[in-house]
């Protein structure tokens, strides 16, 4: 049975992939996907895969500068700071991301998954992960976010 981080690379990847192509119709996307920014985000879900967050989260960074405001961009690394521990970062990218988002509402409700996470995470001290904390609160696991 491949891994959860397998499983959520290959997500990230179908996913950048789809959101793209999806959000090129809307006002606040690029018209066009990027074929660099696309090689980017492909380098960070490997780097991610990994376990090389950092880099990862700096490969995400430099597609940010070949195409500013791409949500989807956004969105990953705002989940890579989240498991980095940034959580005021992670929400600020979230938030970012929800702005650009356009229409694809599949990408608005993992940004609000995502913003929902971070504040859990910042008001718990540490990164919630499924099935742990007290009292049976239910928490979102970081890669839930990458599906």
């Amino acid at each position: 049975m491949p891994s959860q981080r397998l499983l959520s690379t290959l997500f990230l990847l179908f996913g950048a992939a789809a959101c793209q192509g999806v959000l090129a119709g809307s006002y606040s996307a690029p018209m066009h996907s990027n074929k660099a920014s696309t090689q980017l985000i492909e380098a960070a879900s490997r780097q991610y895969e990994e376990g090389k967050l950092d880099q990862a989260a700096a490969t995400l960074e430099r597609a940010l500068q070949i195409q500013p405001g791409n949500p989807a961009t956004l969105h990953y690394l705002g989940v890579l700071r989240l498991e980095q521990g940034q959580y005021d970062q992670a929400e600020v990218l979230a938030v970012r991301s929800n702005q650009r988002v356009g229409r694809n509402t599949a990408l608005r409700n993992r940004n609000v998954q995502l913003i929902q996470a971070a504040q859990k995470a910042r008001s718990a001290g540490s990164v919630p992960v499924a099935g742990q904390g007290s009292h049976g609160d239910e928490h979102v696991e970081p890669l839930q976010l990458f599906r």
